[in-house]
């Protein structure tokens, strides 16, 4: 007969079916072979030290261990490095931005927008300069350009005010969930309610977006995520004889390892159980859990970021890049001479994007000492510029659409758009 599995605090026995109490021994210590006894010391879950009697008195600090459990043992997942936003219109980007115009400064270090950012120069190449107040202090960008990567900046968001409908990523687990701006604190972070009654303080701006209510898509958002974090409280409930809002400890191990076409094995859980001094005697509020399930669901992995550096009086040389750069990672501020550049790409400001094997390297507009042949500033011909097109032999008032090289996709005005298309450098004319 296989010797009897018991809970990690020694106070229960499995049957294969349930846990019952343990039968005490001669001298009341637990009912637990020596070889089965699980140190119960304090565990480390999320940076904090927490004791198990503290756990078990907690039923927050249960959620918060049973999250990193469920994490480890890959029931749900680990947690989305990136956040994957809700519908939000996007930030419109302007041609350029003076001395003094607030900006928000997209931090690599921190992954996300920093606010009450500000213009302080603008370089020769059209690069900015801009500062970045920190806790402390006040950091200087010393070049940088307009995007939507990170090392770039954008118009600073209007501030949000008290009553503002709004999706923050509830706990940075990745997942952005309907609420409310309820107040904002003097450091810039808020107190947010979220639609499903869950309150979260010390809000970041960075994990809140907008909610624009009046779009349809926006609205299937909200549905869909009220509906499952809706969908898995119900379920818990089924469990929630006396509707306390939690779930024993005890009824969710056998969920774990009863319910579902691939449960875990009762090791495994017990393991988990140990390391984070779960005992079975506590109690797992089940809503944040709901919470964090919804969170865990359609994670995306991060795509792959290669650090920036901007530099200027670039030039291409024999297929590398050659410049004077501001701040590179490794050397500093100087001359640098990249290696193979595997591709290069223009925005619509004509900022250049040189990527190397490690590094993407950024050229202002006019942050070139010889420009490559295919620079945007080299066509004669620009995307809204309005040209004369040869067809059939006659000349024929158009639009240009888009711009490829050196071809065009044009419009013909007073046609509609079946009569667009791309159209070489001989067949257009410029308006005199």
């Amino acid at each position: 007969m296989a010797d009897p599995v018991y809970s990690p605090d020694g106070k229960f026995m499995w049957t294969g079916k349930e846990w019952i109490p343990a039968p005490p021994s001669a001298d009341d210590a637990p009912a637990q072979p020596p070889e089965q006894v699980l140190n119960m010391q304090d565990s480390v879950i999320g940076g904090d030290v927490v004791h198990k009697t503290v756990i078990n008195n907690d039923p927050a600090a249960v959620t918060t261990a049973v999250i990193t459990a469920l994490q480890q043992m890959g029931m749900v997942g680990q947690a989305p490095a990136a956040p994957v936003p809700p519908p939000t219109p996007e930030v419109e980007l302007p041609a350029s931005f003076s001395v003094g115009d607030h900006v928000e400064y997209h931090s690599p270090t921190n992954a996300r927008w920093l606010d009450r950012c500000k213009v302080v120069a603008i370089n020769d190449d059209g690069t900015y300069r801009i500062e970045v107040p920190k806790d402390t202090q006040i950091e200087t960008k010393h070049a940088v350009v307009i995007g939507s990567a990170p090392g770039t900046i954008r118009p600073a968001q209007p501030p949000y005010r008290q009553g503002d409908r709004v999706f923050v990523d509830w706990k940075g687990y990745g997942h952005y969930f309907p609420g409310r701006i309820a107040s904002e604190h003097e450091n810039h972070t808020f107190l947010i309610h979220f639609d499903d009654g869950d309150v979260e303080d010390n809000v970041e701006w960075g994990r809140i977006e907008p909610m624009q209510e009046d779009s349809a898509e926006v609205q299937e958002y909200v549905e869909n995520v009220m509906e499952a974090e809706q969908e898995l409280i119900e379920a818990f409930q089924v469990f929630d004889e006396n509707g306390t809002g939690t779930i024993s400890a005890q009824k969710y191990f056998e969920i774990l390892t009863e319910i579902g076409d691939d449960p875990i094995s009762v090791d495994d859980v017990l393991e988990e159980f140990a390391a984070l001094g779960i005992g079975m005697d506590s109690e797992i509020d089940y809503r944040e859990l709901a919470k964090y399930m919804v969170s865990s669901e359609g994670g995306a992995e991060p795509e792959p970021y290669k650090v920036e550096v901007i530099i200027r009086d670039a030039q291409i040389v024999d297929g590398i890049l050659k410049g004077y750069a501001y701040a590179h990672p490794k050397l500093g501020e100087g001359p640098v001479n990249t290696s193979s550049i595997l591709g290069i790409t223009y925005d619509e400001r004509a900022t250049a994007r040189v990527e190397t094997r490690n590094t993407m390297y950024v050229v202002g507009p006019t942050g070139w000492a010889i420009s490559p042949a295919d620079h945007p500033f080299n066509n004669p011909y620009s995307a809204g510029e309005q040209v004369k097109v040869e067809w059939k032999g006659e000349w024929w008032d158009a639009l240009i659409r888009e711009v490829m090289g050196q071809q065009y996709l044009i419009h013909y005005v007073g046609f509609d758009s079946s009569w667009d298309e791309w159209v070489g450098t001989e067949r257009i004319q410029k308006i005199s």
